[in-house]
C-alpha cells in the first residue's frame, strides 16, 4: 500500500488529498459528482423535450416498440419549427401519430398502476396501451391481461399495441435526454433511418444469446477480472466472465510429448544437419518428445539463421565441445524468446550424458539456457541434472573426431583453427507439422485469421490440402483394384488395348499378338469341351456290356 517508495499499510494525507494520485475509495464519487453520467435518461415523470414534469403526457411510438414521452404544450411548437421531425432520432413525425397517455395518480400525487396500485419509479418496467392510452406496470399487463383486454377501458389490444415507455433492464433502448441535432437538409433524414434499421436488424439477427466462437486454446476457468473488477476500485467494472487461455506453446509441447505407440517415436522427433568448415556435416537427432521446449529453441534459432557462420568458441578434447554464441566470445547468444527459458533435464524420460555425441544446452546455472549448446566427446555422468540433453550424433562421427583433433590456443580452451557452423539444414520438424494441422483445423472453423497469429503466423494451408487431394485420388484409384492387385474389368481394357496396339508399332504388337494367340487356343479348348460334351449326351450309350 502506499505511493511509490512510501510502504505504509495506510493512506497518508498527501495521498488521501489527490497531490499523489487518487488513492481513496471516494475519488470515483466525486468524479461522478463533477461530471454528468453518460447514461443518464430522462425520468418517468417529465418531458423528453424540456426536461421538465408533463402536465399534458403524451407519447411518440417508435419502430422498435418503443415510446418518447413529451408534453403536448412543447412538442406542438416544436413540429410546427422544425418541420414535424422527431426532436430525438430525427425520423419524420406527424402530430396525429402523437398517442395522448392517460396516467393514474394516487391521493399524494403520485404516478402509480391503476392494478396494484404500486408506485412507480425509476426501477418500474412502465409500458402503455397504444389504444387507449392507458399506462400499466409490465408486470400488470402480463399477469392480468391475459384476455387481452385493459382493464381500465375494457378495449381489445394485442401484442403490438404495448409500448415500452421505461425498461430499466433494457437501458440502450430508453431514449436519452440530450436530444438529437436536426438535420438541415431533407436528404440526410433516410440515411439515418436507414442505418438505425441497419442496425436494429443487426442486433436482431445477433440476439441475445449470441455467443462468440471460443478459441482453440481456451481454458475451462476464467480469467478472474470479473471478480477483481468487483473487490478493486482501480479496475474497470466488468459484467461479463472472459475464460483464460491456455499457453499455445504449451498446448504444442503437451502433444509433440505423447507417444502413443513406439514405431511413432521418429515421428516427433527432429533431424537435421550441421554443415561446418570441416569437411563434412553432424547430422543430429533432436528427442522433441523429452525436451519440447528446447528442441522448439534450437529450431527456431536455426530457422532464422542465428546459428549460419557461428563458430565453436570452447573446445576440450576428451570432454566436449562448445558453440551457439553468435558473438564468439561464449558470454552471447539469447533464446527464441529473448529471455532465458527453463531447464528439462528433469522431465519424465529425459536423456542422460550416456555417451559420446551427446547433444546438451550450456547454461550459466538453474533456468538460464539460451541458445549456446555443447556435443560431448565422451560419456559426462556429473552433468546429468544440471544440463538438458536434447539430441544426439547420428551421423558425422568423423568430423566430430577431426574437430577434437583441432589444437587450441596456449593454455585456453579457444580453438587455434575457426570451426564455423555454416548452416543448419532442417529435414524434419514435429513442431511444423503440427503448426500445419492447427492452421488447417482453424481454417476449417473459420478461426484462421488473415494476418495468421500466434503459432500458425507464416503457415500456409495450401500444401496440406494439395496433399489431401493427391491421397483422395490415390485413394479413388485404389478403389478399383481387388485383393489381388488386379484391377476391375481388365479383360475388357486388355482386348480393347490389344486391339489398338496391334495397328501400331512397338513392344505392343508382340504383346498383342501372343494374347490374341492365347486367346484363339483358349477359344478352341473350350469348343473342344463342348463338342466333347455334346458327344457323351448323345444316344443311349453301348449295350455290349450287357
Amino acid at each position: 500500500m502506499g505511493h511509490g517508495a512510501n510502504d505504509k499499510l495506510y493512506i497518508t494525507h498527501a495521498e488521501h488529498s489527490g497531490a499523489l494520485g487518487q488513492h481513496s475509495a471516494s475519488s470515483g464519487h466525486k468524479q461522478k459528482a463533477q461530471a454528468p453520467h453518460p447514461g443518464s435518461r430522462v425520468p418517468f415523470d417529465c418531458c423528453a423535450l424540456s426536461l421538465q414534469p408533463f402536465t399534458h403526457p403524451v407519447c411518440a411510438r417508435e419502430s422498435d416498440g418503443t415510446g418518447t414521452v413529451f408534453d403536448l404544450l412543447n412538442i406542438i411548437p416544436w413540429l410546427k419549427e422544425h418541420n414535424n421531425t422527431h426532436p430525438i432520432s430525427g425520423n419524420p413525425l406527424d402530430p396525429s401519430q402523437l398517442i395522448k397517455l392517460n396516467y393514474s395518480k394516487n391521493a399524494n400525487g403520485e404516478l402509480n398502476d391503476p392494478v396494484t396500485f404500486k408506485i412507480f419509479s425509476e426501477h418500474s418496467h412502465i409500458v402503455a396501451i397504444a389504444t387507449t392510452g392507458n399506462v400499466f406496470l409490465a408486470e400488470s399487463v402480463k399477469q392480468f391481461s391475459a384476455s387481452g383486454k385493459d382493464l381500465v377501458s375494457d378495449v381489445d389490444f394485442k401484442k403490438d399495441d404495448i409500448i415500452t415507455l421505461q425498461d430499466p433492464h433494457g437501458f440502450s433502448d430508453i431514449p436519452k435526454s440530450t436530444p438529437a441535432p436536426v438535420a438541415s437538409s431533407s436528404k440526410t433524414q433516410p440515411v439515418a433511418s436507414t442505418s438505425k434499421a441497419a442496425d436494429t436488424s443487426a442486433a436482431a439477427k445477433k440476439g441475445p444469446l449470441a455467443k462468440a466462437a471460443q478459441p482453440y486454446n481456451a481454458s475451462p476457468y476464467s480469467s478472474g477480472n470479473t471478480g477483481a473488477s468487483l473487490t478493486s476500485t482501480a479496475i474497470a467494472p466488468m459484467t461479463e466472465t472472459d475464460v483464460a487461455l491456455f499457453d499455445e506453446e504449451e498446448l504444442m509441447y503437451d502433444d509433440i510429448m505423447i507417444v502413443k505407440k513406439e514405431k511413432d517415436r521418429a515421428k516427433k522427433r527432429a533431424y537435421v544437419r550441421m554443415v561446418t568448415n570441416m569437411g563434412g556435416s553432424l547430422n543430429l537427432e533432436l528427442f522433441c518428445e523429452k525436451a519440447p521446449k528446447t528442441c522448439y529453441n534450437f529450431l527456431m534459432l536455426a530457422r532464422q539463421g542465428k546459428y549460419d557462420n557461428c563458430p565453436f568458441h570452447r573446445l576440450i578434447p576428451g570432454f566436449m565441445v562448445q558453440g551457439g554464441d553468435p558473438t564468439g566470445t561464449g558470454r552471447g547468444g539469447e533464446s527464441y524468446w529473448g529471455t532465458p527459458f527453463r531447464d528439462e533435464y528433469d522431465l519424465k524420460g529425459a536423456e542422460k550424458h550416456t555417451e559420446r555425441g551427446m547433444l546438451s544446452m550450456a547454461n550459466k546455472g538453474l533456468g538460464t539456457n539460451g541458445s549456446q549448446f555443447f556435443i560431448t566427446f565422451r560419456a559426462t555422468p556429473h552433468l546429468d541434472g544440471k544440463h538438458t540433453v536434447f539430441g544426439k550424433l547420428v551421423g558425422g562421427e568423423e568430423v566430430l573426431a577431426a574437430i577434437e583433433q583441432v589444437p587450441r590456443e596456449g593454455k585456453t580452451d579457444t580453438p587455434a583453427k575457426p570451426i564455423l557452423i555454416e548452416e543448419v539444414v532442417i529435414y524434419q520438424d514435429p513442431f511444423q507439422d503440427y503448426k500445419q494441422k492447427l492452421a488447417k483445423r482453424l481454417q476449417a472453423k473459420g478461426q484462421l485469421s488473415q494476418d495468421g497469429g500466434g503459432l500458425t503466423r507464416g503457415i500456409s494451408v495450401d500444401s496440406s490440402s494439395a496433399g489431401a487431394q493427391s491421397n483422395s485420388k490415390k485413394r479413388k484409384e485404389r478403389d478399383d483394384v481387388n485383393w489381388f492387385g488386379v484391377k476391375l474389368g481388365k479383360d475388357k481394357d486388355s482386348s480393347s488395348a490389344g486391339s489398338g496396339a496391334a495397328s501400331g508399332s512397338g513392344v505392343g504388337k508382340y504383346l498383342s499378338g501372343g494374347a490374341a494367340a492365347a486367346g484363339a487356343k483358349k477359344a478352341e479348348d473350350l469348343s473342344g469341351a463342348d463338342d466333347a460334351k455334346k458327344k457323351r449326351k448323345l444316344g443311349f450309350g453301348n449295350f455290349d456290356s450287357w
